[in-house]
């Protein structure tokens, strides 16, 4: 980070300004904020070998509920902290919900705890923060979601196709009725399977009941309630896209408890961040992505940012699907 006059000369102001705005001090005007904030930012070393820097920290920024419990954010954190080891930086765990002074900016809060970059979760209701942080250009990589904020780079994956193709795989076997089962919180992934699946409905010109959108919360007794809803459906579902991986091995376990046969009663097809389609009974085949990879290649992206290697922008990955054991043609009516 810049020494305190050096920001102070770019800015054109005191450096007891430079000292209040950093340390968030409440009587700073909103725009010698700006200014400082934006120095700071404009000044950031760009040298990939320069010594080690006040600010050291890559910041895993949420906000409210967290996510942290699931699968998939124990797998991301895991590439994170793994392609780590190949810097001096570290990594902390912010709630930008929490320790902010009275009148302080997210960015602000940051930069006073030495972050040098933050990696940033969020749902549909909290991504106005990515905005927040793109405007006072602090280096930010919005994580498993896209935005079109030219300041803000993001990385993930694009299912689209791979969820297409796993809906052809069942079409294909001879299903026609097929449910989709989701979790409550609608966060860009989850939308984007909900439209591939419409989407396919309707170009296939396959049937189409909203009572087959199964929508449930991860955990408890989620995958029984999945299980027992689509048992009491009129014109049953002979096939389920379970678009949440513990949903999806948790209604294995389930249908067996039940005496329910997978794919015989019911095919099944899951979604799966890391390996966990290979420990079900049957093999759930599964559309996947691999979350370790995207921790790895958002926090690479976000160092190339901090250091102006490249702009922020969006990096695309495909998902793909993995036919395995938990699908057959449909039961005859």
């Amino acid at each position: 980070m810049p020494s305190i006059r050096e920001i102070a000369d770019f800015a054109d102001v005191s450096i007891g300004t430079v000292s209040r705005v950093l340390n968030s001090h409440p009587n700073v005007s909103p725009e010698s904020r700006d200014k400082v904030l934006q120095a700071v930012n404009e000044l950031r070393d760009s040298t990939p070998c320069a010594p080690r820097r006040a600010t050291t920290s890559i910041a895993f920024v949420y906000r409210g509920q967290s996510s942290l419990s699931t699968r998939f954010d124990s797998s991301l954190l895991h590439g994170i902290a793994e392609e780590l080891n190949q810097t001096h930086h570290d990594l902390v765990i912010v709630n930008a919900m929490r320790l902010r002074i009275p009148g302080e900016s997210l960015g602000q809060m940051l930069l006073r705890r030495g972050v040098a970059g933050a990696l940033v979760r969020t749902t549909s209701l909290t991504n106005p923060m990515c905005d927040e942080l793109g405007q006072e250009g602090f280096p930010t990589v919005l994580v498993a979601d896209r935005t079109e904020h030219e300041r803000v780079g993001c990385a993930y994956y694009d299912t689209d196709q791979a969820v297409r193709r796993a809906l052809e795989h069942l079409v294909r076997l001879g299903h026609r009725r097929i449910a989709i089962a989701l979790n409550t919180v609608d966060d860009f992934d989850h939308a984007q399977r909900l439209r591939s699946y419409l989407g396919f409905l309707e170009d296939e010109g396959l049937p189409r009941d909203d009572r087959w959108i199964l929508r449930h919360a991860v955990g408890g007794g989620s995958s029984g309630a999945v299980l027992r809803q689509i048992l009491d459906l009129p014109d049953r579902p002979t096939a389920v896209f379970v678009t949440t991986p513990a949903l999806g091995t948790g209604l294995c376990a389930e249908a067996m408890r039940a005496g329910v046969r997978i794919p015989e009663d019911l095919s099944v097809i899951g979604f799966d961040d890391s390996d966990e389609r290979y420990g079900t009974v049957p093999r759930l085949s599964s559309v996947c992505q691999s979350a370790e990879f995207l921790g790895r290649r958002s926090l690479q992206h976000l160092l190339d940012i901090i250091d102006r290697r490249v702009e922020p922008g969006p990096l695309r990955f495909d998902g793909w699907f993995e036919p395995l054991e938990s699908t057959c043609p449909p039961p005859e009516d």
